[in-house]
């Protein structure tokens, strides 16, 4: 318990660390939001999927090679499962949307180039939504379905970007490690551990 009240005060306290505005490869802005788009290669199988991550963060901490940041994410993917690989019989969608905590840590290695790196951890809770029909005309089956599943979701997002001013673009990994820490079905890549691909746009002011 005193540990985790240490990590709490100490998260808490990063914000009011004296910060120099201008000592980091990108000129130092309070807020950062971003809109990154997705692709979940490894389900591609299923159907086409796309989908979006925004971002809306506060810088926490700046140094001349490190930022932080800390904020709140929104996930909205979907599957449409009318390409299906494995069968010709299921025409539906999947969509999963999320809401999460982050916290970010970006390292800039050159003094004045924009490059960097960065490791954000999430945590939050998933919706995922499946709705569709299953036809087989030849047993005579015509079955509508609907499922609903909520949980716990958490996991990190790795990128590696380029800043010039105010914008950052970059490509990223969001990867679900659900399951791996609470005992659960720890499967990385499917329905409710998702791993993601994706490019994104951020903006600081």
């Amino acid at each position: 318990m005193k540990n985790y009240l240490t990590l709490i005060f100490v998260l808490i306290s990063l914000p009011t660390l004296s910060q120099n505005p201008y000592n980091s490869p990108a000129d130092y802005r309070r807020w950062q939001v971003a809109i990154n788009f997705t692709t979940d290669l490894l389900n591609t199988s299923y159907g086409d999927n796309y989908g979006i991550v925004a971002k809306a963060k506060r810088s926490a901490f700046n140094s001349r090679h490190f930022q932080m940041y800390y904020g709140v994410a929104y996930q909205h993917n979907v599957i449409d499962e009318h390409k299906n690989l494995f069968s010709d019989y299921v025409k539906g969608y999947t969509r999963d949307i999320g809401a999460y905590a982050v916290y970010e840590v970006v390292y800039y290695p050159f003094r004045q180039v924009g490059v960097l790196l960065s490791l954000e951890p999430f945590v939050g809770y998933t919706h995922l939504h499946s709705i569709g029909k299953l036809k087989m005309p030849h047993h005579d089956v015509y079955v509508k379905y609907h499922h609903n599943y909520g949980y716990f979701n958490y996991g990190f997002t790795q990128s590696l970007g380029y800043t010039i001013n105010r914008f950052t673009i970059n490509g990223f990994a969001m990867v679900s490690l659900k399951g791996m820490t609470d005992s659960g079905r720890f499967r990385p890549g499917d329905f409710d551990s998702r791993i993601l691909l994706g490019v994104g746009l951020a903006y600081g002011f």
